[in-house]
């Protein structure tokens, strides 16, 4: 029975050891504190908010982890149990919404952050004492956010153009592009091209459309011409074709045997061989009187 229970407890030790290990792994990447006309949270509003970066290549259940403002309370706000969406992919970045609305969701904290003076966030262990990351962000302007210049690394920046759940910097880059960006800096060459370019692809276009016209035209052209010298075959008159032959011999012999149709309800009215007058017309109709001898 003690073996077992040794086993237990060690299995469990383990695995809080491992659990502490992965939730240690996040850092803080990316904080704006006034958003007056940025990121909007899944009810609408601009709030402040918060990014946190799985800095580790194994997936990080953040889930028991607090949150705070407050040295003296490092257990101001719990991040939830059993939600799926607290187990952060690796290289993944997570956002809390900072609007003192937590019956809001997961993500939404009991605290908000001051505009007016220098914010400093901890991000704390499970157990509610051992600190993994904090971070002091000073006062900004309003849409400007203090982030890490890589995701993940020690050196922190404002940054005009804020990332949130993303990375702070694309490490993909084009040096040509770069340099021109550096060199017209307003845009005026790149207008230019892009102008140079639309012109071209309407001359080709332009080209093209003529040049198929006048295809079409010359072929239209020869078509009438070779109708036109084609001469018309001379019918010799002595010469009857077939077909006619056969169309007159079929009419005369309808005309010979006459045919047409039987017309069975035709009345035939013939004048009579007696004389008689409509008052003498009943004596046919009398028996004959018999002679008396």
């Amino acid at each position: 029975m003690k073996k077992r229970i040794s086993i237990l407890v060690l299995g469990l030790f383990v695995g809080v050891l491992a659990y502490a290990q992965q939730a240690t792994q996040m850092r803080f990447n990316e904080v704006l504190v006034t958003n007056h006309s940025n990121y909007v949270d899944g009810y609408g509003e601009r709030v402040a908010w918060i990014e946190l970066f799985n800095t580790s290549y194994n997936v990080v259940n953040i889930g028991g982890c607090y949150l705070t403002n407050d040295p003296n309370q490092p257990m101001m706000y719990m991040i939830p149990k059993g939600d799926v969406l607290t187990r952060i992919q690796q290289r993944q970045h997570v956002l809390f919404y900072a609007d003192g609305k937590p019956g809001r969701g997961t993500f939404h904290l009991n605290f908000t952050l001051d505009s007016a003076s220098v914010n400093t966030i901890y991000l704390f262990n499970a157990d509610g004492k051992s600190m993994i990351d904090s971070v002091v962000v000073p006062v900004l302007p309003a849409d400007v956010s203090w982030g890490r210049l890589l995701d993940g690394e020690s050196n922190w920046s404002m940054m005009q153009r804020v990332t949130p759940s993303t990375n702070n910097k694309t490490l993909d880059s084009n040096e040509k592009i770069e340099k021109f960006s550096q060199e017209d800096p307003d845009g005026v060459g790149m207008s230019l091209s892009a102008v140079s370019v639309v012109f071209a692809v309407l001359l080709l276009l332009a080209v093209f459309f003529i040049g198929l016209a006048n295809v079409i035209k010359r072929a239209s052209n020869s078509g009438k011409k070779s109708q036109a010298t084609v001469k018309p075959t001379a019918v010799d008159p002595n010469e009857v074709p077939g077909e006619v032959m056969a169309a007159i011999s079929m009419a005369l012999y309808e005309m010979s045997n006459d045919a047409h149709d039987i017309e069975n309800t035709v009345l035939t009215i013939a004048r009579t061989r007696r004389s008689y007058s409509p008052w003498s017309s009943k004596i046919y109709g009398l028996r004959e009187i018999p002679n008396k001898k």
